[in-house]
């Protein structure tokens, strides 16, 4: 019967299936359904269920493979399943300025504190299969610029197969993709006076170098802005171009999503620079601004721009304070941009927040002030055909108070809805959205990240059945911590949005690397975040002296992402995973602690631990990895 159903019908009745199982039992029913999931099921399911999270198109690669991964994905976020890393580069190290190997990386010295890393990612699909991908990852490490590539998939895993042991270990990484290091030290600079301060990576639809090169644009403290090519063949160039800033210090910049990319800059701490990426014009010398002009208000002589954004080709949002108006978007041009903003936004005065934290208007409330704080970091949301909106119209900026806003172009609104913890208010550092489904936040203090579920239009329509769902995972929930001041009825969107934070200080001793600043590792801010793209299983954060890398794998999962499946190590004897030899082979992975909220007890924090990577006692229970151990049952830091 079913098969005998037109396109239409078959197509609403594969967007109400919950799961990917469901969708694999009603493909088995008969030929005519298997081959309509093989063409259009699957693509319905994705359109469905993860309507922010791009895949390649059905033509190219196997969707069945891709809604393997996106599950997988969600569920391992769901059961908080990582494996957390320091970064340094090993193995095929290569020296851009002398093209020369180098049999050992050591990180700066000579400064007071552990550099503070900037960090850009992207990954881009290579073949037509899901895990096919080449990932290129830059930070910064005092004047020095660090430069991963690496590449995944079935060919890399043949290339695996058929290397021997030394070559295994020299250009393969743990998890047996193939990954070449580059460094490049800026020539004369002092650590500490002339770091690196911002980082881009080009992308490769807006790259003007070639195919077989890598763009990169720095900016120092001590007043330098270029554009760094690098070629990735053989014999890896190096060229520069440089951006007319006349010595002042950069402390932030932002390059727009178009294929024609400009760059803007924060210089001084309040000018305001916009410049085309790629100039003919000025190949020789430097390119000088399309506009320049202070973004500081009239009279505020203690207000500083903190960051900039571009949150789409036309639109560019700067985060400024002290100030009661702390977040500035202008209208971008290919010839420059407005040089006063098309629209302000304040903190305060229509939403409820607790409080301590959120003043409202003086004609709300006559005895209280309107709000006086910074915007640090800004991430703007993928546009929605779900949620309604264009690009531009929707973003985030991380605040001094801990709250986490989104604000509404279309809105006279301050903002639409907040995300905060109950338990700490740290100031936010950096942002990172992935795709409109999660929000994680860098705080200030104690190497904290937060996460939450945005709960937005158009974001995550996707939970597996494992994961109870309740008031933590349940869309659209809201609760307010503070009963006696509940909001009035123009104010009852605002909520508060429960998430988990984690603790990226390990607990597993301090490694060789970081023992230099161990003394204030424990406390380091999280001050920059990456995530290759919204598909990516890896998080990278910036924290003092160090990056860390978090990849989204269970240990115990016999069917992982494809992208991890290479890992996997089998006993000859038993055939059972292997699962230190699979996961852990170089014995880095991290030990951490992270705790969540529980609005059934009130906001009440619950913490949680990671044993070491084999050593567990059974399943954990409340929908957590098996790694997460309750602190009680500690003896002598061992289970």
């Amino acid at each position: 019967m079913l098969e005998d159903l037109p396109f239409e019908l078959l197509s609403h009745i594969y967007t109400n299936l919950p799961t990917a199982q469901s969708v694999s039992h009603l493909s088995l029913t008969c030929r005519t359904l298997h081959s309509f999931t093989a063409k259009e099921g699957w693509k319905i399911f994705l359109r469905t269920r993860f309507p922010s999270l791009p895949v390649p198109a059905a033509e190219t690669h196997d969707l069945r493979e891709a809604v393997h991964g996106l599950t997988t994905l969600s569920r391992n976020w769901d059961r908080k399943a990582f494996l957390a890393r320091y970064l340094e580069p090993y193995g095929c190290i290569t020296s851009l300025a002398t093209r020369a190997q180098i049999p050992q990386w050591n990180r700066p010295q000579g400064q007071t504190m552990g550099y503070q890393p900037s960090i850009d990612s992207y990954e881009e699909w290579t073949g037509g299969d899901w895990s096919a991908r080449k990932q290129v990852l830059a930070w910064s490490a005092g004047t020095e610029l660090i430069l991963r590539v690496k590449s995944m998939g079935p060919e890399v895993a043949r290339l695996w197969e058929g290397a021997d042991a030394a070559d295994r270990r020299f250009y393969f990484n743990e998890y047996k993709h193939m990954t070449a290091w580059f460094t490049w030290k800026m020539s004369g600079r002092v650590e500490g006076r002339d770091d690196i301060t911002s980082l881009n990576v080009i992308r490769p639809f807006q790259n003007n170098a070639g195919q077989n090169a890598e763009d990169i644009v720095l900016g120092t403290a001590s007043g330098e802005l270029f554009r760094l090519n690098i070629g990735m063949t053989g014999e890896q160039s190096l060229s520069g171009h440089n951006y007319a800033i006349n010595g002042r210090s950069v402390r932030s910049t932002a390059v727009s999503p178009s294929s024609s990319p400009l760059l803007a800059a924060c210089l001084s701490d309040s000018l305001l620079a916009l410049y085309p990426v790629y100039d003919s014009s000025s190949e020789i010398g430097s390119t000088a601004p399309l506009s320049e002009f202070t973004a500081i208000p009239e009279g505020k002589k203690d207000c500083r721009v903190w960051s900039t954004q571009f949150l789409s080709e036309d639109k560019l949002a700067i985060g400024l304070g002290p100030s009661t108006e702390p977040v500035h978007v202008y209208e971008v041009t290919p010839s420059g941009m407005t040089k006063y903003p098309i629209r302000k936004f304040g903190l305060d005065g229509t939403h409820w927040a607790p409080d301590d934290r959120v003043d409202v208007h003086p004609h709300l409330e006559t005895n209280q002030r309107q709000k006086n704080s910074s915007i640090y970091p800004i991430a703007p949301l993928p546009s929605s055909s779900q949620g309604g909106h264009a690009a531009g119209q929707v973003f985030l900026s991380g605040c001094y108070d801990g709250i986490i806003r989104l604000h509404d172009m279309r809105s006279p609104s301050a903002y639409e809805s907040s995300y905060w913890d109950p338990t700490n208010d740290s100031a936010i550092y950096s942002l990172q959205t992935q795709g409109r489904e999660r929000l994680i936040a860098g705080t200030a203090r104690h190497s904290m990240l937060k996460v939450f579920d945005l709960r937005v239009g158009g974001g995550r329509a996707y939970h597996h059945l494992d994961v109870p769902v309740t008031a933590t995972t349940k869309p659209n929930q809201s609760r307010h911590s503070n009963p006696h001041h509940a909001p009035n009825s123009r104010s009852a969107k605002a909520s508060t949005h429960y998430g988990w934070n984690l603790f990226l200080n390990p607990r597993n001793g301090v490694p060789r690397q970081q023992r230099r600043s161990s003394h204030r590792s424990a406390d380091s801010p999280i001050y920059s975040l990456s995530l290759p793209s919204s598909s990516s299983p890896t998080l990278f954060a910036g924290v003092e002296n160090n990056v860390v890398q978090l990849d989204f794998v269970s240990v115990l999962d016999a069917h992982p992402d494809p992208l991890f499946a290479p890992a996997l190590e089998r006993f000859h004897r038993t055939g059972q995973i292997d699962v230190k030899g699979s996961w852990n082979p170089r014995h880095d992975v991290l030990q951490l602690a992270m705790y969540g909220q529980s609005p059934e007890n009130g906001g009440a924090a619950q913490l949680m631990v990671q044993a070491g990577v084999g050593k567990y006692r059974g399943e954990m229970g409340r929908g957590l990895d098996e790694r997460w151990r309750d602190p009680a049952g500690l003896r002598g830091g061992k289970w």
